[in-house]
């Protein structure tokens, strides 16, 4: 930012800001498979598209093309960024990306995985179904007043989507989210301002865990969790 606290590039400061904003809804909706599908196709727009920004910035400084001559060597030789620009050319031109899923659900102690079994999950439903299908058909491993406090049932999911990658998809999108932020960081100076700080950080692992007290938080009153430490 400048003395005025206004960015030397707005558009593309803007676009990174929506592929920031796009990968939070994908955290917040991890457990909801089609609002999911649709934030993260709107993230790979949005982060490709951030480049795209930063290329047509007007009064840009001198050095400005083999600054970032530079950095375009530095992202193509990235698998992950060129996974992401493959990705975003068949959102935008061709079809949706495959993604697929896997759960753990069963019993958890805290958000630590204690007792249950892996399985497939058909791809567009949520987790909170698979949670209450599970607590239908095992709820008498718990007694009614879950006496064993911050012991519940629970689904621990795994999004995966082989275009970007085998690793689970969150933290390739954070991965590639911030290599981005790191060209515009370094953009921010370029163009005569500080150093903007962007990277981002995001609990993929409690992300991946839906619990039934994630669902209903008046539970921890009912159960009288609210007193235990």
């Amino acid at each position: 930012m400048n003395d005025q606290g206004e960015s030397p590039i707005p558009d593309t400061h803007q676009k990174f800001k929506e592929a920031t904003y796009f990968l939070g809804k994908c955290a917040e909706l991890y457990h909801v498979p089609l609002e999911f599908q649709f934030n993260l196709n709107a993230f790979i727009q949005a982060l490709r598209n951030t480049t795209f920004m930063l290329q047509s910035e007007p009064n840009k400084p001198d050095g400005f093309e083999a600054w970032y001559a530079s950095k375009q060597v530095d992202m193509k030789r990235s698998d992950l960024l060129r996974r992401f620009v493959q990705a975003r050319n068949i959102v935008v031109k061709q079809s949706s990306l495959k993604a697929r899923s896997t759960a753990w659900s069963g019993l958890f102690r805290g958000r630590r995985f204690k007792l249950g079994m892996q399985h497939p999950v058909p791809l567009l439903t949520p987790s909170a179904w698979v949670l209450e299908r599970l607590k239908a058909n095992v709820g008498f491993f718990l007694d009614e007043e879950h006496s064993q406090p911050w012991e519940q049932f629970g689904v621990h999911r795994t999004w995966v989507v082989p275009e970007l990658g085998e690793s689970e998809v969150l933290t390739l999108c954070l991965q590639a989210l911030n290599c981005i932020g790191a060209v515009v960081g370094e953009a921010h100076r370029f163009f005569g301002a500080d150093t903007e700080n962007t990277e981002m950080e995001l609990d993929v692992v409690r992300t991946q865990v839906l619990l039934e007290t994630d669902v209903d938080p008046s539970l921890v009153v009912k159960w009288r969790w609210n007193d235990t430490v």
